[in-house]
């Protein structure tokens, strides 16, 4: 699925930087991963959803390797 219209970055492409680098923090972060900047700025909603996700996931999966 298209994430971020004005600069073609689909939901494969953020995941991935959200895996492969745990200090994103911000949509800025991310296109900034990207080697990109937001324009329209639609898709900033989305992105820090999406960055909310990342962390609690990695929170749940830290708590499960805690057990």
């Amino acid at each position: 699925m298209i994430i971020c219209m004005c600069n073609a970055k689909n939901c494969r492409t953020v995941k991935q930087v959200l895996e492969s680098r745990p200090d994103v923090t911000s949509p800025q972060d991310i296109h900034e991963a990207m080697g990109c900047k937001p324009k329209c700025g639609r898709c900033l909603p989305t992105l820090a959803g999406m960055i909310r996700e990342n962390r609690d996931q990695q929170s749940l999966n830290g708590l499960i390797a805690a057990d």
